[in-house]
């Protein structure tokens, strides 16, 4: 829970979807005090997010929704996850410490499938050392 409400401002149309995707947002932690309108208030986000980063979470989020290509395949809970899942990413260049570091790979691998991303991207590569000396030589 938040200390006090966060406001944002959206659209009419991107207030529809979040009233679409309410009750799975409020599932992953979101707590809504108020989405009518333009504005919607939280007094609670998901441990993940950090208050700052709510309003592109949920940007990101109106933003896959609007450009997704409908998949039978997944329901609007994984596209939920997908979506947070890339709007928490870790950011290139965005430092972290050596913990940081061995929690993610240890994260990384804990996965029911490591090698492949929420986006069907492959996540590492393998190299040999001939590989790796050509690539510097």
């Amino acid at each position: 829970q938040l200390l006090f409400p966060l406001s944002l401002e959206f659209t009419s149309t991107e207030i529809a979807i979040l009233q679409s995707l309410k009750e799975q947002l409020e599932n992953t932690g979101f707590i809504f005090s108020k989405l009518d309108k333009d504005i919607v208030e939280l007094k609670g986000v998901p441990v993940s997010v950090v208050e700052s980063n709510v309003s592109v979470v949920l940007e990101q989020l109106i933003n896959d929704v609007e450009n997704e290509v409908p998949d039978n395949n997944f329901s609007q809970t994984d596209m939920l996850a997908k979506s947070l899942a890339k709007s928490l990413a870790i950011k290139a260049g965005q430092y972290l410490t050596v913990q940081e570091q061995e929690y993610l790979v240890n994260s990384l691998f804990a996965c029911k499938e490591p090698s492949i991303s929420p986006t069907n991207r492959a996540t590492f590569i393998t190299m040999n050392v001939e590989d790796l000396d050509k690539k510097f030589n």
